[in-house]
């Protein structure tokens, strides 16, 4: 019985060959997109699945409801961890985690790496399995040190790293460590990653700070204790604070913060781990919002339904043509869940054969898909026992979706009304035409979408920041620590050279340069009753002329003003605002009684140090007497910007020589921010696209149906007198009727999904009415050529010949 199934399935597949191509086809391709996608939501939902106590874990962070809404911070001071475990509020584990220094060396081997530094419960907390070397507590001792497998070979090739001493920079000094221990390389997708672990004592700044609560540079995570809940722990860190970091309420009121639900200006909050790598504001290592996750899932469940209701469509269409083969069927004496299997055998065929293909065409391209999107997948992914299960259960449910309605139809049929040729369905093309106007909704919303993020993506991308973003270049110092020098090296050796306008530079990047770092600070005192906060960054001479910003008031640091160093600042004008004066260059403060008094050396039009993709804080840019500066900016003018880039490169070598030139333009940088955004783009494109094909493939294939079940009608209308234009207008019509009301339901759904997604952004374009005039008008003629082609085609028939074969 099953190989004569598969026969029957197979001559059906031959004899209809153009809705065979449209079905398998078009579901290969709903197949492919939706496996990508599953597997990139598949790769972040199991982010960190490997930590066996993920479910404990907690990542500390501070809130309060400030002037402009909620604010939180995840930077924490070095005594908060011992007295997080010192009292008694449910915390059986904490570690504190933050990198330092860029340089590694063994013996005559230097290589560019970050030292992870943590505090002995570390091990015990994550999951990283020790694999070589003391697997008790590798960290007792601040002179160990912990590496990762991957590691162990760079520095070491083949020996055995254990018992073996190297160093490792940590500000201006090299510290010897020794390997204790080799852990297992951890999954790509962990949101924590390290080359080596050093003990957070091993800091040069550790001893100075570490009874200092109001200086934070780290992040901090905890384990709870057994029977020991979120909200238990988060109830008695209320009390914590009040102990160790009491606040001033009338100043908090004055400075415009507010209570929240438990009466406190300020506290201490917990973040789930397992929440962590889905929480943009709080969390680390390269987050993603559910909310884009479940988005993408549901273009994803789209693309499928609309080459479901193709299946459905073509497939209730073709079963009008077999007729009269179920009714003898019937008469052999074939129930209904005989003619059921076999019509559903058929469809269920058509998905698996799309299915193997689908899995096939990912094979082959997912390294492409990783490129263009950024990834980290492979193949091996599709034989996990997870993604396995899910893509057998979407075998068996759409086949089910596709030719459930239609097999029950055939199933249903009475033998009588077949042979004598009395088959009435009531309402025929309701169904039909319900699905082709979802089919159009899908497509048209997703065109508008497209339109809408790409218009955003370039608004964000466009914006003024304030400065010129084409003609500066930021090259990562990896000597960090003696970052003044090089910039003023550069400075000297560029200073022949026409094309360079102004040589500076900073400890923050503009945007998010090659090197994959991108950060600044906040700062905040009390002068007189007034609450004076904004994020600060240090600066070089030049500081306004390589950014191209002209002062407001007041000037530049220069080297003709050597007195600036270590006590001028630049502020922005919201900065400058906050202390309530009307003239303020020129004006000097004192932020702390240990620090020296501060002087406002020029005033600034605020500008976007990053992106407009949040609301810029106020800023002030520090002449710092530290040495340690990490990005060189260099204000270029040139109309070969190549060549400009290598003779920048060339002089670099000269100056941090064997060092990886790692140099963009801050124009990229920029556009480095907006991956979010680009990526969403591209996949609403081609979501988009994908939606109209397989929408017009559908109404392709019902074109031809309809139009061979009217053959004879079209051919008597011939003979008395109509003609091709009245053939074609009569057959499009019935078409473009699901379109039209397609387009009424799809725009008010497009205005309200992107209007709530703008939202997200302090910045943002207005929605214009054209995009869905454009949107349905492309809807319209694709769908009037799609169906042309078929009614032409039928309209210059002969009508002798049509009749002849009725």
């Amino acid at each position: 019985m099953f190989k004569n199934y598969l026969l029957l399935a197979m001559r059906n597949m031959r004899k209809n060959k153009l809705h065979t191509f449209i079905n398998v086809g078009g579901m290969t391709v709903a197949f492919i997109c939706s496996t990508f996608i599953l597997l990139l939501v598949y790769r972040h939902f199991t982010y960190d699945n490997f930590e066996l106590n993920k479910d404990k874990l907690y990542k500390v962070y501070d809130y309060a409801i400030g002037p402009n809404g909620e604010e939180t911070a995840t930077s924490m001071p070095y005594p908060l961890t011992p007295a997080l475990k010192a009292e008694n509020i449910g915390i059986e584990k904490a570690t504190r985690i933050f990198e330092r220094g860029k340089l590694v060396r063994y013996k005559d081997k230097t290589l560019d790496m970050s030292t992870t530094m943590v505090d002995p419960d570390f091990l015990n907390m994550f999951t990283f399995r020790v694999v070589k070397g003391n697997a008790i507590n590798p960290l007792s001792d601040v002179s160990n040190t912990v590496i990762t497998e991957k590691t162990a070979g760079k520095l070491f090739d083949k020996e055995d790293p254990i018992g073996k001493n190297i160093e490792v920079r940590l500000g201006a000094d090299w510290y010897r460590l020794t390997v204790v221990a080799v852990v297992k390389d951890f999954p790509a997708n962990s949101t924590i990653k390290f080359s080596l672990l050093a003990r957070t004592e091993l800091n040069p700044d550790y001893p100075m700070m570490q009874n200092l609560w109001d200086s934070r540079n780290h992040s901090v995570y905890v384990q709870l204790a057994n029977n020991t809940t979120e909200q238990q722990v988060e109830t008695r860190l209320r009390s914590f604070v009040k102990k160790y970091t009491p606040v001033d309420v009338a100043l908090e009121k004055k400075s415009g913060y507010k209570e929240d639900k438990n009466g406190d200006y300020s506290s201490l909050r917990l973040l789930p781990f397992t929440q962590e790598h889905f929480n943009s504001q709080i969390g680390s290592g390269g987050t993603v919002s559910k909310a884009f996750l479940y988005t993408l899932l549901l273009i994803s469940f789209v693309i499928i339904l609309i080459a479901s209701f193709n299946f459905v469509n073509l497939n209730v269409g073709l079963s009008f043509t077999r007729t009269k083969e179920m009714g003898i069927r019937k008469c052999l004496g074939a129930g209904k869940r005989q003619v059921w299997l076999q019509v559903w055998g058929e469809s269920f065929m058509m998905v698996l054969i799309s299915m193997l293909l689908a899995i096939a065409v990912v094979d082959l391209l997912i390294r492409n898909f990783n490129k263009t999107f950024d990834n980290s997948m492979d193949a091996g992914m599709l034989f996990s026992p997870a993604i396995t299960g899910i893509l057998i259960l979407l075998v068996l449910a759409v086949s089910l979706i596709a030719s459930g309605y239609p097999s029950s139809i055939m199933a249903s049929l009475k033998t009588v009304e077949i042979l004598k040729g009395k088959i009435s369905i009531k309402k025929p093309g309701m169904l039909r035409n319900a699905l082709i106007v979802t089919q159009f909704v899908i497509a048209i919303v997703l065109m508008c979408c497209t339109i809408i993020i790409f218009q955003q993506f370039n608004y964000v991308r466009a914006a003024p920041l304030g400065y010129n973003t084409t003609s500066i270049i930021s090259i990562p110092i990896k000597d960090n620590i003696n970052g003044k020098d090089i910039i003023d090296k550069m400075r000297t050796r560029l200073a022949s050279q026409s094309s360079v306008i102004a040589v500076s530079g900073s400890n923050a990047n503009l945007g998010l340069g090659e090197d994959g770092s991108t950060s600044t600070s906040v700062m905040c005192f009390t002068y007189g009753d007034k609450n004076i906060c904004g994020q600060v960054i240090n600066g070089d001479y030049d500081f306004l002329k390589a950014l191209g910003i002209k002062p407001v008031s007041g000037r530049d640091f220069s080297a003709d003003h050597p007195g600036d160093t270590g006590t001028a600042v630049i502020a922005t004008e919201s900065y400058a605002a906050q202390f309530g004066k009307n003239d303020i260059a020129g004006f000097s403060y004192y932020p702390d009684s240990a620090l020296p008094k501060i002087t406002i050396v020029g005033i600034i039009p605020d500008f976007k140090l990053n992106s407009i993709k949040r609301q810029q804080k106020p800023l002030v840019i520090s002449l710092s007497s530290d040495k340690n500066l990490s990005y060189v900016w260099i204000k270029v003018i040139t109309s070969n910007p190549t060549v400009t880039m290598n003779m920048i490169k060339n002089v670099y070598s000269t100056v941090e020589p064997g060092v990886e030139f790692k140099g963009s333009f801050v124009n990229e940088n920029i556009d480095r921010l907006y991956r979010d955004e680009q990526m969403m783009a591209k996949l609403f494109s081609i979501a988009a696209c994908i939606a109209i094909i397989l929408s017009c493939m559908g109404l392709f294939g019902m074109a031809s149906i309809i139009i061979r079940q009217r053959v004879k009608e079209i051919g008597v209308r011939k003979v008395l007198g109509a003609t091709v234009n009245g053939i074609v207008t009569l057959v499009s019509k019935e078409f473009i009727k699901p379109v039209l009301i397609a387009i009424l339901i799809a725009i008010p759904v497009g205005w309200w999904i992107m209007s709530a997604w703008l939202q997200d952004f302090a910045y943002r374009v207005n929605i214009h009415w054209w995009v869905f005039g454009i949107a349905g008008f492309v809807a319209i003629l694709i769908s009037i050529l799609t169906i042309s082609f078929q009614a032409i085609k039928a309209a210059r028939a002969n009508p002798v010949q049509s009749l002849r074969t009725e």
